[in-house]
């Protein structure tokens, strides 16, 4: 009776502490904002009510899931919606942005980025939020024609001048080519050192912009509210888990928590529709699956290389295409007479 007595206190004191250090990484003062839409965002989003923003927000669950997002739910229009925060927050000891989007039907033309705006001037109301609303930073994918990129726009004030300057990043991570969903991270540390991470993992140490490391003291605008201000070809594009901390370590454990499973989950059935399409042999339907991977995989490439490198002509870029679409062709006839 004493030895069960015991086994239940322990019992119990390891749950209260499970308890209080849940409740500690969850309500850490750190995190300023953290938002799952797990319930519906009326109320706590605000639909823009100017006249080019005819897009429809809808509360939905991303394809495959039970989970919750923010969807962009027609094609062809303009979409805005803001979210205020309690109060600014300064950029000067560091912030971590995070979020989630997964572009459910591709993305052919359109953005899907966020923008966290400055405290905005007098009498500027939620409603009115549109592409003319002051921002501090935009970050998210962005993909039409030749652009395909991940932006990271700081805006910083020249304290002498008060005009602001955009710094970009100069060689920005491209958007992952798929219906996957996917998590963004951007660590702008307090040295003005800037990591940016596409799943986990780190694309760009820096950015590459003297004038900007030049400054010794950077006068960055605080931020007061988050928004999604976008024109968009496609529908399906899902935002969901937004935050804004300033632990890094925070963010880390929300990507292994609520992204890495819905992406195992959806990269295992992309592998079994694959699987599918291709064939038990493994050789249906070759030709046409395969050469449509590779133009998806030759575009992406030569973009990236394209931006990369601009004094690369057209000629050259033509050169490499015709080289390789030559030994690919040859491939298939090769295989079509076997």
């Amino acid at each position: 009776m004493r030895e069960a007595r015991r086994v239940t206190l322990r019992v119990a004191i390891v749950f209260l502490l499970a308890f209080v250090s849940f409740n500690q990484l969850f309500a850490d003062d750190d995190t300023i904002l953290y938002e799952t839409f797990d319930e519906s965002f009326s109320g706590r989003w605000i639909v823009s009510e100017k006249e080019d923003y005819k897009g429809e927000w809808k509360h939905e669950k991303s394809k495959g899931h039970d989970d919750y997002g923010l969807l962009v739910s027609e094609p062809a229009k303009k979409y805005a919606i803001v979210k205020e925060l309690d109060e600014p927050v300064s950029l000067k000891d560091g912030i971590v942005l995070q979020f989630e989007t997964r572009l459910q039907n591709g993305l052919e033309c359109g953005g899907a980025y966020l923008k966290y705006l400055r405290p905005q001037d007098a009498g500027w109301v939620p409603k009115g939020f549109d592409s003319e609303s002051p921002y501090s930073i935009m970050f998210g994918p962005d993909k039409c024609g030749t652009t395909n990129k991940v932006h990271f726009i700081l805006k910083h004030k020249n304290p002498k001048s008060g005009e602001y300057v955009e710094h970009h990043l100069k060689f920005p991570p491209s958007v992952p080519h798929d219906k996957l969903t996917h998590v963004y991270t951007a660590i702008l540390k307090s040295d003005n050192e800037l990591q940016i991470l596409v799943d986990g993992e780190e694309k760009k140490k820096e950015i590459p912009n003297p004038s900007y490391f030049e400054l010794d003291q950077p006068d960055f605008e605080p931020i007061a509210a988050v928004g999604i201000e976008i024109w968009t070809m496609q529908d399906g594009i899902l935002f969901d888990n937004v935050l804004i901390a300033k632990d890094e370590k925070f963010a880390a454990s929300i990507r292994d928590t609520t992204w890495k499973p819905k992406f195992d989950a959806e990269k295992e059935k992309q592998k079994a529709e694959e699987a599918a399409t291709t064939g038990t042999d493994g050789l249906a339907g070759f030709p046409g699956n395969a050469l449509r991977r590779v133009f998806e995989l030759l575009y992406q490439d030569l973009i990236e290389k394209a931006e990369k490198q601009p004094n690369i002509t057209i000629g050259v870029l033509v050169s490499i295409v015709v080289v390789i679409l030559t030994l690919f062709f040859r491939i298939i006839f090769w295989w079509k007479e076997g």
